[in-house]
């Protein structure tokens, strides 16, 4: 869609198989996180990373399992969570649980088609697949703070279209939704936004665009919560390289690159952390917001301003951290960044 037509005009086919597949995942996963941790069930499972699940992620990917079948039969999974500690005497619990909430939107659920649709998120990224993240920022989800149902479609290594279900984020720019954002984004049509009450009216969906802000020291930036997600002295470093007076916005997950694709913020960068230097994002991690943000209207690169390459497994192995911003201000921020590496 060129910028001069009507941006109510939704430029996206919301009745293809793919978009109601993606658009039933993030509505379902929020209404499932929030039926969780209502109920007081959000308790976290230790994985062997050290990094928190709960039984909503785990009931989101089954959701994103069956209703795959169901929509693409024969497309390919890659998610975040496998089954294996549900299949365990340990998990026993945790699997009544999971199957209840799951039987609750899908009522052929059973135990063992349960751990089935979770495990259809082992397969290997190759060629053409599926990407999910049930739950981004499940530290953020525990705590009462921002979190998102990330989903991806990736074609040879291209980002083909993206769904983020934000249920605790507020646009500033549409307020009167209140809180909970839907975000899809389809290669060459643009990203677009609506309550996540009104994903499936067409008339409700808003084109979203980033910022037109042009003057660095008037950058608002996006920082991340969990201090284990950034190099707290390295960030500060940049900020002060680059004269960006406004206080960093901290929050959880992929609701921030939510926020910068609505125009709401200008940059978020993510240096190697210092205890990790080697550290890669996981695919899942990244390839929804990238793409809500460069439909959008800005950039997303790595820190040496090379493009996301998303056909190198399950990390973006060659590519070292993470560079968002509205495009305008991209160049300027990688030269700040590598000042400061100097």
């Amino acid at each position: 869609m060129k910028a001069s037509e009507n941006s109510s005009t939704l430029a996206i086919d919301l009745k293809s198989a793919e978009a109601q597949f993606a658009l039933e995942v993030i509505q379902f996963g929020a209404e499932l996180a929030w039926r969780v941790r209502a109920e007081s069930s959000a308790k976290s499972i230790l994985k062997e990373d050290r990094s928190p699940v709960t039984v909503a992620d785990m009931g989101i990917q089954a959701i994103a399992g069956a209703l795959l079948e169901q929509y693409l039969p024969g497309a390919v999974l890659v998610g975040e969570e496998s089954s294996d500690h549900l299949r365990s005497e340990a998990g026993a619990d945790d699997l009544e649980k999971v199957t209840g909430y799951v039987h609750s939107f899908l009522p052929h659920a059973r135990p063992g088609r349960v751990c089935q649709w979770i495990d259809k998120g082992r397969a290997k990224p190759e060629g053409t697949f599926w990407t999910i993240d049930p739950i981004d920022g499940t530290k953020g989800y525990l705590r009462g703070g921002q979190y998102a149902t990330a989903l991806a479609l990736i074609k040879n290594g291209e980002l083909e279209l993206a769904a983020l279900g934000c249920p605790e984020l507020v646009l500033q720019n549409h307020k009167p939704w209140g809180k909970g954002v839907g975000i899809f984004a389809v290669r060459g049509r643009g990203c677009w936004a609506a309550s996540l009450d009104d994903l499936e009216d067409s008339k409700r969906w808003v084109r979203l665009e980033v910022s037109k802000c042009q003057d660095m020291g008037q950058a608002r930036l996006l920082d991340s919560f969990d201090p284990e997600h950034k190099n707290v002295e390295k960030n500060q470093a940049v900020r002060d390289k680059l004269g960006i007076k406004p206080p960093p916005v901290i929050m959880d997950s992929l609701a921030k690159q939510a926020v910068l694709a609505a125009g709401d913020a200008e940059i978020f960068f993510r240096i190697l952390p210092r205890k990790e230097p080697g550290h890669r994002e996981k695919i899942w991690d990244v390839a929804a917001g990238a793409l809500a943000i460069t439909e959008a209207g800005g950039r997303v690169t790595d820190l040496n301003g090379q493009e996301l390459d998303f056909s190198a497994g399950l990390t973006l192995a060659r590519n070292p951290g993470l560079v968002c911003t509205n495009g305008l201000l991209h160049e300027t921020l990688l030269d700040g960044i590598r000042a400061v590496f100097e």
